[in-house]
């Protein structure tokens, strides 16, 4: 082998370095932008989950709430109509009535206690106000979470285009900004995932 030929040989692998150097930095930004794409994917779908189960139970809640109501205005009615029993009719059929009346109270005030708190139940409201603060919170973390993880993504294809860039023209400059923005998308990926800021 000519010694001129290897040194040409030596030159051009030399010259193709940079490139692959280049194309690693790329692989390595597209398999981040891959997790963060995961991420993304994966706290849209939960906080569509996490609303539905909200406006669920927070419908409960407002039915439960609705059904006090209801049974309040029944206890004032029944309140309303035995104050205004005349005291000279104590038959038989108005004291039978009247224990009826204060029967029908009694359930009804039983009934809005168990709306409002039963350990025998996991759909009373103090239950179900738990349970919306629970998925609000979790609700708030999951946005937290979507919104890094859709910068990191911005970021990250910004860099694959900038570091893309610097192969076709040769800019050290574009290679160092595409590293840059990579590592501050690498940054905000795993912060989507771990939320340390």
């Amino acid at each position: 082998m000519n010694p001129e030929k290897a040194a040409d040989i030596v030159e051009k692998e030399g010259d193709s370095q940079p490139h692959l150097k280049k194309a690693i930095v790329i692989s390595i930004l597209a398999m981040v932008l891959a997790f963060a794409s995961l991420g993304t994917d994966r706290t849209s779908k939960l906080l569509a989950v996490s609303n539905i189960q909200l406006s669920n139970t927070n419908t409960i809640y407002e039915f439960r709430a609705l059904r006090q109501l209801v049974l309040n205005i029944a206890i004032d009615s029944f309140n309303y109509d035995l104050s205004n029993i005349p005291p000279n009719k104590n038959t038989a059929i108005n004291q039978e009535s009247l224990m009826g009346m204060q029967q029908i109270i009694r359930g009804y005030e039983k009934q809005i206690k168990s709306l409002e708190s039963d350990e025998n139940r996991d759909d009373d409201k103090q239950h179900l106000q738990a349970k919306l603060n629970v998925l609000a919170d979790l609700i708030q973390t999951t946005k937290e979470k979507n919104e890094r993880f859709e910068y990191a993504e911005v970021a990250l294809q910004i860099a694959i285009v900038l570091v893309s860039a610097s192969i076709i023209s040769s800019a050290a400059l574009l290679l160092w900004c595409g590293i840059g923005i990579g590592f501050i998308g690498s940054i905000l990926t795993l912060n989507g995932y771990l939320l340390f800021f």
